[in-house]
């Protein structure tokens, strides 16, 4: 139960935060699609999570104690889901485009949203954002004490930082792979020429 507590209200927060970054960015993301299309990925991939954990393990793992409050929120929830399955590819556009780019079970599939029964603009997107909103908010509801619980029992799981990498000989490496390649071309009769960049490194910075 508190892990998967955790896990929708992971899901539901990068939804939220994608979401404000959309809002204030609009007029930008009219103007690019490519931030559009990133960002409508991640919501998709982000939703899907959540989707699988509701039906999932946030059902199949809950402990007896917890059983008929889940069930009762699930049915209050219902309603909600409905709407939210109307687009029904939502799990396989993210398997092909998102997770697993542009291949269905190793089969080529074109890129096309217009295929795919999920929402396809800014309006649509708001609207699957807020019903997934207001499924989140009927569970967080009925769990938040379970909740603050779940986020303090995660908390204790997190290991500590490792050390600070060392960057020292990150040039003379970037060096080394481009005589590498450089090599490796010749022998091949290419007339490639690789080109790296050398970084002010983070203990060199004035």
């Amino acid at each position: 139960m508190l892990e998967s507590l955790f896990i929708l209200h992971k899901c539901q927060l990068n939804i939220d935060r994608l979401w404000k970054l959309i809002e204030v960015s609009e007029g930008e993301l009219n103007s690019n699609s490519d931030y559009a299309l990133l960002f409508t990925y991640h919501i998709n991939l982000e939703a899907v999570s959540f989707l699988d954990e509701y039906n999932g393990d946030f059902v199949s793992r809950t402990e007896t104690e917890y059983a008929i409050r889940v069930k009762e929120v699930r049915k209050i929830t219902a309603p909600i889901i409905k709407r939210i399955n109307r687009w029904k590819d939502l799990e396989k556009f993210r398997n092909n485009i998102i997770a697993h780019p542009w291949r269905d079970r190793g089969k080529f599939v074109v890129p096309n949203t217009g295929y795919y029964n999920i929402p396809r603009n800014w309006f649509e997107i708001a609207v699957f954002v807020n019903l997934l909103k207001y499924t989140w908010s009927m569970i967080r509801i009925e769990f938040l004490e379970e909740l603050q619980t779940a986020i303090e029992y995660i908390s204790t799981l997190q290991t500590p930082p490792p050390p600070p990498n060392n960057y020292s000989n990150l040039n003379a490496d970037h060096l080394r792979m481009a005589n590498e390649v450089g090599d490796i071309c010749k022998t091949l009769g290419k007339n490639y020429g690789l080109k790296v960049i050398q970084y002010i490194l983070p203990n060199e910075e004035k």
